[in-house]
């Protein structure tokens, strides 16, 4: 099987909180979906959603704490957070204490789709200038270490540029890239690879950060991912 294991530290801890990534088109959806058969060892989750009335306290709770943050660090020649992004960095600062409250409540594994993985990964490349100078440094690190001690492994799915770029054109999901050139969508893969790889930096600098489990979807069926992590848990 083509996997590749990394161990970012020591921890003994078996992580329960596993995020899937990968570029797009990597299997992400599919290998997601695939997990709901197993509702009595995976519990599948994604953060809170700012559209809903049921998770508005956690925003205004955490968007509150980082007001004077943000404040201090925004400058009038860079743009300002949008709504969208200043929902996700209030996910990075409060998401983790609900998701460790859950594992006192459940033994079941948590999975996330778009997890902080992402969100860092998204905030690093497009987010406002003023969040990549080094006055914003104090805050990263915060985020880094409140992670690295959450996130305990990452299933990092990839395929060559090739597959993932008929996969991208030929699915029913929109993409951002869907009808650009070849050129372009090999960028936009390899903009994402080196965002997603300064975030795993990051966090095995803090901890010794989640462990990562890396898998070649141009010719490892979702299946055979799962039945991997299954055994990785003493599930199969």
């Amino acid at each position: 099987m083509n996997i590749e294991l990394e161990t970012g530290g020591s921890k003994q801890e078996i992580p329960r909180v596993v995020e899937i990534v990968g570029p797009a088109g990597a299997g992400k959806t599919t290998l997601f979906r695939e997990l709901r058969n197993y509702p009595e060892q995976i519990r599948l989750s994604t953060f809170p959603d700012v559209n809903k009335a049921a998770d508005a306290p956690f925003f205004i709770q955490h968007g509150l704490q980082l007001v004077p943050d943000l404040f201090r660090l925004s400058r009038r020649n860079s743009r300002k957070l949008s709504r969208r992004e200043f929902a996700w960095m209030s996910i990075l600062k409060g998401w983790p204490f609900i998701l460790q409250r859950d594992l006192i409540k459940s033994p079941q594994v948590i999975v996330l789709d778009q997890g902080p993985v992402y969100l860092l990964a998204e905030m690093r490349e497009f987010g406002p200038e003023y969040l990549r100078e080094q006055d914003a440094e104090k805050l990263w690190q915060k985020l880094y270490t409140r992670w690295a001690t959450t996130l305990g492994m990452i299933v990092w799915l990839d395929a060559a540029d090739i597959y993932l770029l008929e996969r991208i054109r030929t699915r029913n999901k929109g993409h951002v890239v869907k009808n650009e050139s070849a050129p372009i969508v090999y960028d936009f893969l390899a903009r994402y690879r080196r965002a997603y790889d300064y975030v795993l930096s990051r966090l095995e600098a803090n901890m010794g950060g989640p462990r990562v489990l890396r898998f070649d979807t141009s010719g490892q069926r979702s299946g055979e991912i799962v039945d991997r992590l299954l055994a990785e848990y003493g599930f199969a």
